[in-house]
Parts: structure tokens; sequence; C-alpha cells
């Protein structure tokens, strides 16, 4: 994709702080990261969600993701990580990518589920759960 800022980091067209790459995945430190060592984990293949890749890809993602998780774990002395994707996001980059952010205790970030701001309003879990199985292909 010609205006997709990974891809064009994937083709070198502007450089990257590269930690690992492969034929498949690349992973990078990103420039504006939350922490230090804030790493981000690409397929190389252009896609804007986990629905453009099938089973086996999407398995070298997390493969890649796993090994360099590891490496930061490892570089900032840390067991902890915040690992995730924003998937369909309007503001972010539209090319899946998978961010570890190497995390400390007292660091003053908080759980995934404290990000969107908002507090659980349907405590109806059987029927959200039933509602979300209905949808399963």
């Amino acid at each position: 994709m010609n205006d997709c800022i990974f891809c064009k980091i994937i083709a070198n067209e502007i450089p990257s702080y590269t930690v690992y790459e492969d034929a498949d995945t690349k992973a990078f430190l990103d420039i504006f990261g939350a922490t230090d060592g804030h790493t981000m984990v690409i397929l190389k293949k252009h896609g804007e969600t986990i629905h453009a890749y099938d089973a086996e890809e999407l398995k070298k993602l997390w493969s890649t993701v796993q090994k360099v998780a590891a490496a930061v774990e490892r570089a900032f002395d840390t067991t902890i990580l915040s690992i995730g994707i924003n998937h369909g996001e309007p503001a972010g980059v539209k090319h899946l990518h998978v961010h570890i952010m190497p995390r400390f205790e007292g660091d003053g970030g908080g759980i995934m589920q404290s990000l969107p701001g908002k507090k659980l309003t349907n405590k109806d879990f059987s029927g959200v759960a039933e509602k979300i199985k209905s949808k399963l292909e």
C-alpha cells in the first residue's frame, strides 16, 4: 500500500530502529512510544485488521511477538509487559501491528481494561456471551 507508513518502513523508504526482522515479520521501536522500549511488531504483508490474514500468517506474527517480548523483558529487566493491538482504530496506522510495552511496578500505567475510559455497563454476561456465540462462523 503506497501511503502506509509501515509499508514504507518495510520497504526501507523510511528509517526505523529495527530490533528484529525475518522473511514475514518486522519489529521496530515506536518513535512515539509510551515507554522506553515500546516496540511494534508487524507482518510485512499489508493488512488493516486480523481479518486480512490467514491463521498461518497470524501464527508467524505471534511467534515474533513472543520472541521480541522475551527480549524486551531481558533488556529492561522486567516481567511486566502490556501487549496489544488497536483493531480498526480510526486514528491509528492502517496496518495491523502489535504493541509491546515494557512496564514496571508503580509506573502509573493501567491494565488493558482501563484504556477506553469506560466501565462495563451491561452486566448481562450470559446474554452478551450468547450474542457473540451466535455470530461465530
